[in-house]
């Protein structure tokens, strides 16, 4: 089961900047269509992806968790570095959430 948020940035560089940073890291498996498949080598999971970002606009990014993971919330919150953002749980605007949650750590 996977669980969706969309990252919504103050300004209009964070998102470029996050997949930019992102797809340099070993993390990222693939890259197709603006869209970044993650994994976390140290969880040893089935699928083909841990996480996956989604390129909306400018300003957003769909991220999309399918397993718990420490090393990919650190990636993300790296990426980010101190940047104004918020996150939304299935992009309602009433469900605000840390990025940590999101990640389930």
């Amino acid at each position: 089961m996977s669980y969706e948020y969309k990252l919504v940035f103050g300004d209009s560089s964070t998102a470029q900047h996050v997949i930019d940073e992102v797809k340099e890291s070993s993390s990222c498996v693939r890259s197709h269509n603006g869209d970044l498949y993650l994994k976390d080598h140290s969880l040893n999971s089935s699928g083909d992806y841990d996480a996956r970002l989604i390129y909306e606009d400018e300003r957003s990014l769909w991220l999309q968790v399918n397993f718990q993971s420490a090393a990919l919330y650190a990636l993300i919150k790296a990426a980010l570095d101190g940047r104004d953002f918020r996150c939304f749980e299935d992009g309602d605007e009433d469900e605000e959430v840390d990025l940590n949650e999101a990640f389930r750590v």
